[in-house]
């Protein structure tokens, strides 16, 4: 089940205008013969049909929200959320919504896929707006998913898939194993500096910082000594060598970091560079726009292979830049 919040629309707002809602008045089904008492009785239970029982607690709930009393937003539980989802790509539906003659609704991008062709009825779909579900939609309130880590949004359902996806409140994992810590990238970045601060190679933007890779290691992890953030430095090994990239840990919508490595022994020096991709929780086989691969050989005899990392900021426009330069 999930609670959303219900507002009324400002005037103007929502396909429908403006106009207002009356209250609708009880039907009544006419009645023949009744004697004394009955119609008393009858109107009595049709009352009694017009209210809930309200959480099992004797209390009734109005059904009727059009009335003059509602003057302001109220809560709801909503026991099947997948209502508001489009039944076809199973996207949160946004304005407009389409649909076909027998009710079945879609949103516009999945009308043109289909070819405009109820995947239900076969019946033609996307010519005809469902302005109830919209006016709904519209008024549906929610709150970030990632309301517990700090972020106060609140918004139209419709909105919600995209937002969440951008929210800079996305939970993010303390990298150290035995750490369950789970928090905002920022609050990831001060409790890894209160708890773990001796784990971590500390470095300042764009000055080199030198990296013992051990052949071993299956990550490093390390810290900007400026805003704390976090970057994992990630070796694994393959067929041909070892796999080494670099990956930040923070939201998605944090834009992207250029980094450059120089590995080898002198006089055998490879340099790579590309950008860092984003992640909330460390994962042996990390993401990467790009990754270096070093030969086994390099490491030598003990087992260590000297790096000479860089990350700095860079236009994102040359994100799509990874290169190897011997």
């Amino acid at each position: 089940m999930a609670k959303f919040s219900v507002g009324r629309l400002e005037e103007g707002e929502g396909p429908s205008g403006n106009s207002k809602r009356q209250r609708r008045a009880p039907h009544r089904h006419p009645q023949t013969n009744l004697r004394d008492g009955e119609e008393e009785e009858t109107h009595h239970q049709e009352e009694e049909d017009e209210s809930v029982d309200n959480g099992g607690n004797g209390e009734k709930a109005d059904l009727d929200l059009a009335g003059p009393s509602r003057n302001g937003p109220f809560s709801v539980t909503v026991t099947d959320p997948e209502v508001f989802d489009c039944p076809i790509c199973y996207e949160s539906l946004t304005a407009p919504v389409f649909q076909c003659e027998n009710g079945h609704i879609a949103c516009s991008t999945c009308c043109s896929k289909i070819m405009n062709k109820c995947p239900s009825c076969c019946t033609p779909i996307g010519y005809n707006r469902c302005r109830a579900i919209e006016k709904v939609l519209e008024s549906v309130k929610v709150t970030c998913r990632n309301s517990n880590y700090g972020c106060k949004v609140t918004m139209s359902y419709g909105k919600k898939h995209n937002h969440e996806k951008i929210c800079p409140h996305v939970p993010c994992s303390c990298p150290i194993p035995d750490c369950n810590f789970v928090g905002s990238a920022n609050h990831l970045y001060k409790h890894f500096s209160a708890k773990h601060k001796n784990s971590a190679l500390h470095f300042l933007y764009n000055e080199v910082v030198e990296v013992t890779l051990n052949v071993n290691n299956r990550f490093i992890v390390l810290q900007e000594e400026g805003d704390g953030v976090l970057f994992i430095l990630s070796s694994r090994s393959e067929t041909l060598g070892h796999v080494i990239s670099v990956s930040c840990i923070a939201p998605s919508c944090k834009g992207c970091l250029f980094y450059s490595i120089f590995a080898g022994p002198a006089g055998s020096t490879v340099r790579f560079q590309s950008f860092t991709k984003n992640i909330q929780n460390r994962v042996d086989n990390p993401p990467s726009t790009g990754f270096l691969l070093v030969p086994i050989e390099s490491f030598g005899s003990s087992g260590d292979l000297k790096l000479e990392l860089c990350i700095r900021w860079l236009d994102i426009s040359l994100q799509h830049v990874s290169r190897v330069v011997m």
